[in-house]
């Protein structure tokens, strides 16, 4: 269903029915412009002729965003919220070359695995955020081996997953984006938790 649940929320006289209860086209792209003011992040590239459009989101040299959407823009694959985690994903990825630089976050197969289990942290944090669980991490996997990461590294990144997730599920928040995120969320989307008495500590 979540697969489905852009393109149902894109869909011209019924989409609106498919965003209730979520984050709004507007809200998705007053929060992306919040996150570009906030940490290194360049101009948004990428999205101009679907035909075009990659699959995936990555940030190339020097911060700019390739997406294969449009900010606050639902399509079959990026439903709005999807767009949020991705925002958040990118960021901590930024925030990576600009400390460790491209190189060397991108050096090896256990770099890239580092790198995005790091960024994969985000995407825990926000669906705990919302939902009160974690996904199921063996779902995150492909996204190392499209990196090109060695099966050994794969299982590491999995076991970095596994301590963080637990950790999640305590109410840790620990990636610098994620606490930016977060506390937009709290003060724009408070309604979108799951449960309101949760995560002071992104405050």
């Amino acid at each position: 269903m979540d697969s489905f649940k852009g393109f149902f929320q894109s869909l011209p006289r019924v989409g609106a029915w498919f965003r209730q209860g979520d984050i709004q086209p507007e809200e998705v792209q007053v929060f992306w412009r919040h996150m570009q003011r906030c940490f290194p992040m360049g101009a948004v590239c990428g999205h101009a002729s679907p035909a075009r459009l990659s699959t995936r989101a990555g940030v190339a040299p020097g911060h700019c965003l390739h997406l294969p959407f449009e900010v606050g823009v639902p399509r079959a694959g990026w439903d709005l919220w999807r767009q949020v985690v991705a925002c958040t994903h990118a960021v901590q990825h930024a925030l990576q070359f600009e400390e460790d630089g491209l190189e060397v976050s991108l050096a090896s197969s256990a770099a890239r695995a580092r790198s995005e289990a790091e960024a994969l942290r985000c995407d825990l944090e926000l669906h705990f955020w919302r939902h009160g669980t974690t996904p199921p991490l063996g779902s995150l996997a492909w996204r190392l081996r499209a990196r090109g990461c060695r099966a050994e590294d794969i299982a590491g990144a999995g076991h970095v997953l596994a301590l963080s997730a637990a950790s999640i599920r305590q109410g840790a928040v620990e990636n610098e984006a994620s606490h930016v995120a977060l506390q937009w969320l709290e003060a724009h989307v408070p309604h979108l938790r799951w449960d309101r008495a949760y995560h002071s500590r992104a405050r």
